[in-house]
């Protein structure tokens, strides 16, 4: 019982503090999109960007 209690108050934890998932997913397409900006039309790479944002707020945590 208390095994239980302590699991779900460490996942109440991980959920309130914002873990930092959702930006470490979304990483690598804001820098892929940085690049991509300094060789093509600046459409291109904020687009990259943008899935980035997406994904960001897609993921709660």
């Amino acid at each position: 019982m208390k095994l239980k209690i302590f699991v779900f108050s460490l996942l109440i934890g991980f959920i309130l503090s914002g873990c930092g998932v959702g930006s470490l997913v979304a990483a690598p397409f804001r820098v892929t999109g940085a690049v991509v900006n300094i060789v093509t039309p600046d459409v291109v790479g904020d687009s990259i960007s943008k899935v980035g944002d997406a994904a960001d707020a897609a993921i709660p945590f």
